[in-house]
């Protein structure tokens, strides 16, 4: 039973956790500039655009200062996927223009 316990208790703990890192995984900080950022609903929408990127750790939307500062896993995505959803989410990101379909989409306060 000992032997049993012990087995599952392992398997619980080397099971794929959340999204955190592992440790050996690196961290990179990158700050996106959002010149077409106008609103708090254009925010909502970036940082929600950002949540469903895989290796993401966290998203920050400055409204004042037009940028977003993301950590992500540089393991799993780089700058450019980082600013491709973003563009997807119909906002400029740096020199990546925003996607015209989505732009169209938004809520007219973000046009």
């Amino acid at each position: 039973m000992k032997k049993v316990l012990t087995g599952i208790t392992l398997l619980i703990f080397t099971l794929p956790g959340c999204s955190k890192p592992a440790a050996s995984e690196s961290i990179n900080v990158a700050t996106i500039q959002l010149p077409t950022l106008k609103c708090k609903t254009c925010v909502r929408t970036i940082k929600t655009a950002l949540a469903s990127v895989d290796g993401i750790e966290s998203a920050e939307v400055n409204l004042d200062s037009k940028n977003a500062v993301v950590k992500f896993v540089p393991a799993k995505l780089d700058i450019g996927k980082i600013e491709l959803a973003i563009s997807n989410a119909g906002y400029d990101a740096d020199d990546v223009k925003r996607d015209s379909t989505a732009y169209e989409n938004l809520s007219e306060c973000c046009k």
